[in-house]
């Protein structure tokens, strides 16, 4: 599915209150690796979170210098909130498939972040939530974004 598409289904999902506010963008340049290269997320037009392939590969690097696996690399990047562009489009695309109970418990952030965020998810669902559980940066954003939007309206 082409980004366009893509960012415009995801936008569909998130609630009124909170549409206009979140935006999300993605950079690619010519003569680079085939992906993209960059993925940022906007609030009110100030970047709040940002995937980058390089910084990826580079801390993916540092992982299996200090003896990691593959598997114990992805588990390291994550502890330390490190993404890829790739790991960003792969949560919208499944996302999208998942039923919103699913992606509330999620153990991937950016589809835990998008639930919290969802038209789908009411003020009592906001409420129950243990933020306690959520440590990635982009999921405690959210949170207090969509918190912030209930106790406005």
């Amino acid at each position: 599915m082409q980004w366009s598409k893509l960012k415009s289904r995801i936008k569909d999902c998130i609630c009124p209150e909170l549409k206009d506010r979140i935006d999300f963008h993605v950079t690619s340049y010519r003569r680079s690796h085939d992906g993209a290269d960059k993925v940022w997320i906007t609030v009110d037009g100030n970047r709040v979170f940002a995937c980058k392939h390089y910084r990826r590969e580079r801390e993916l690097a540092e992982g299996y210098l200090r003896g990691l696996n593959r598997e114990g690399a992805k588990v390291f990047l994550r502890q330390v909130a490190v993404h890829g562009p790739d790991d960003f489009g792969d949560a919208m695309r499944a996302y999208l498939d998942l039923p919103i109970a699913a992606a509330l418990d999620s153990s991937d952030p950016f589809i835990q972040a998008f639930a919290i965020i969802d038209r789908r998810v009411g003020r009592k669902t906001i409420a129950r939530l243990d933020i306690s559980a959520f440590e990635h940066p982009l999921v405690r954003k959210f949170y207090d974004l969509r918190r912030e939007s209930l106790i406005i309206h």
